[in-house]
């Protein structure tokens, strides 16, 4: 059947074969290998069927406007794997969340184009981050699956009716022109591999995460923090037991022949309780912190997780501190109790006047 060229595509199969028929042919050969412009991008897609469906009113002077449109993939709390279909409707992206989601066009990019994409500045204002923009080499085929971040501590209510990514097309310097000799071109062009080609959502996270869960680390680290709370007050409540049953002993133990050593305690053990006290308001601080800051991180996925793993090593390391001077403690009023024990019952007694 032949191929009406004065007009877009009218169905997938349409835009198949114009992709078929021009994937290593250029038809418009006198356009330099650029970034192009609104003319060219519909030249192309008309031509060639790049993408389908196209819409003349979604350019901009060097862009092309897409939705959602397809498949949306995310993990729950607790590593669900779930899939919903998106058709217009309202996506809930969960706050602290990453969900992968499927853009309408499908792309059959000739051996000469490669694009870019990014997120609409709009929501990028307000706290939903897509990451720079990937090269999608020339040869493409299939739909774009993207990553998106929700960093803010709210669910975002995404229309799926806007338009959520800017995508822009650069002719590359495929093959080399008539007049030039040959000889003079040694390298050698690396086509897009076949079984990269039309993947879907499934292939290709299974391939980037070999069927582990893909989800944000920002939850896991606010519970953490919470959790570290918890035991931060749990640890200064059992200090100040320690440290109540250690003023008690001193009080009851009045013999000055071990006055001295208990003063030597007494003074080790004061220190420690203010090491303690130290390290319990610090955990309190940084646990606060990570409460209220990772919420509200504006970052990239990548950056937002390695500052997650940072904060809780330091929670970590603040705990394991606190638990090692609360062994030493114990050990101490131990020592208090043995030294008690050993000491006769009449030395408790006052000297008689």
């Amino acid at each position: 059947m032949a191929i009406d060229f004065s007009r877009l595509a009218t169905d997938r199969d349409d835009a198949a074969a114009r992709a078929a028929r021009f994937s290593n042919q250029d038809p418009l050969p006198d356009v330099p290998c650029s970034l192009l412009s609104s003319a060219e991008i519909y030249d192309y897609a008309r031509l060639t069927g790049m993408l389908h469906p196209f819409y003349q009113d979604s350019l901009k002077s060097a862009s092309y406007e897409a939705h959602l449109g397809g498949e949306v993939i995310l993990w729950d709390e607790h590593g669900k794997h779930k899939i919903q279909v998106v058709r217009g409707d309202t996506l809930i992206l969960k706050a602290n969340s990453i969900t992968f989601a499927q853009v309408e066009p499908e792309f059959r990019l000739p051996n000469y184009i490669a694009i870019r994409f990014n997120l609409r500045i709009t929501h990028v204002h307000r706290g939903l981050l897509l990451g720079t923009g990937p090269l999608v080499d020339p040869g493409f085929e299939g739909k774009l699956l993207i990553p998106l971040h929700n960093l803010t501590s709210s669910d975002y209510p995404l229309n799926t009716l806007d338009a959520l990514i800017w995508i822009e097309f650069t002719k590359t310097s495929y093959g080399f022109p008539k007049n030039a000799l040959p000889e003079m071109h040694l390298g050698r062009f690396v086509s897009f591999p076949e079984a990269k080609k039309n993947m879907t959502p499934d292939q290709y996270l299974m391939k980037a995460s070999a069927g582990s869960p893909i989800k944000s680390s920002i939850p896991d680290a606010i519970d953490e923090g919470r959790r570290a709370t918890a035991r931060s007050a749990e640890a200064a409540e059992r200090a100040e037991g320690v440290a109540r049953g250690i003023r008690r002993t001193l009080t009851i133990i009045g013999l000055p022949a071990i006055g001295i050593a208990l003063g030597g305690l007494g003074v080790a053990l004061v220190a420690l309780y203010i090491q303690v006290s130290g390290l319990v308001q610090d955990s309190h601080t940084l646990s606060t912190s990570v409460v209220g800051g990772l919420s509200s991180l504006a970052a990239e996925s990548k950056s937002t997780a390695i500052k997650a793993d940072a904060l809780r090593n330091e929670l970590a390391d603040a705990l394991a501190k606190i638990q090692g001077l609360q062994q030493q403690i114990e050990k101490q009023a131990r020592q208090i109790e043995d030294l008690e024990r050993r000491t006769p019952p009449d030395s408790h007694r006052p000297p008689q006047k």
